[in-house]
Order: C-alpha cells, then structure tokens, then sequence
C-alpha cells in the first residue's frame, strides 16, 4: 500500500512467533565487488571472476558480511522517520552465522523469530530478543543473525505489561 509504515512496532513482537518482513532485495554484482574494493578483500573468491569460474559455484560469491546486512535492514523496525531510526536501535549483534554462499543475482529475504520480549516502564519502546534469518529464493537459510534490541510501541504510552 502507498504510504504504508515498512517497519513494525513492539506489539508485533510476540515470544514464539516469526515475523516475515515485507520486500526483498536482490544483491546485484557491481555491489559486492565494489564492497570487496572498498574494505580491500583481495580473496579471488569474491573478485576474481575467471578464477572463481573453476570453483563449485562457477562465479564470485557474495561477501557474507553484504548478505548480512541486507537482511538486517530488511528486518529493521524503522521506517526512517527521525523518530524511529532516534528509538530502535540493537545492542550488537550476539552472533552472525553464514549458513551458505550467495551469489549475485539472488534476492534474499527476511524473517525475524522472536525470542522475548520485555516492556520498559514509562518509555515509548520495549526490548526484544531476537534472530533474524535470512533466505533466498528456494526458502534455504543464508544467514542467522541473533540480537536484542529496542522497538518502538505502536501507542507510545500503551500500559507496561503490552
């Protein structure tokens, strides 16, 4: 819909559910190339063409850290607004596990598994404990990715207990 929020708020979050984020987003091959540029990734698995057209995959493999952070941002709460992007924010992540290659051209998406949640008294947001999994287009896991973060509430002063 026009208009409509891409994010979700803290009462989406409920312990034991999956949230499936809305979009996708197809990592093209100049990008991951450039990344491999830019953070000076010399490995020819991830630049060299020729080379990597004689390993099992036949072409250069995504950089996992690229895949990662496409699924966190498809499994960001934000919607971009000042007020949001001001409210949401991880602690780190725990863990990021690469669970298989990825190759240009493959459009990945999200999901988040939620894990707890808890209420912050008098605030506008509350605390969820979550892993974010990452796809590809045959449903396979490419990348699991745990954390804790601070979500906003749809109604900033909904009562404590959600």
């Amino acid at each position: 819909m026009a208009g409509a929020r891409r994010g979700w708020w803290l009462e989406d979050a409920i312990p034991g559910t999956t949230i499936r984020h809305r979009g996708g987003r197809t990592i093209t091959d100049s990008e991951h190339v450039w990344l491999a540029w830019v953070t000076h990734n010399v490995s020819d698995l991830h630049g060299n063409a020729d080379s990597a057209s004689r390993t099992e995959w036949g072409q250069p493999l995504v950089l996992g850290m690229l895949t990662a952070a496409i699924v966190i941002g498809l499994a960001s709460p934000a919607d971009g607004s000042p007020d949001t992007v001001a409210n949401t924010w991880s602690d780190g992540w725990d863990s990021i596990r690469l669970e298989r290659p990825v190759l240009a051209g493959v459009t990945l998406r999200a999901e988040s598994q939620i894990e707890a949640v808890t209420a912050v008294p008098g605030v506008s947001f509350g605390r969820v404990t979550r892993t974010i999994i990452g796809r590809d287009p045959d449903a396979e896991i490419v990348v699991r990715i745990h954390e804790e973060r601070n979500i906003l509430r749809r109604v900033p002063h909904a009562p404590d207990g959600l």
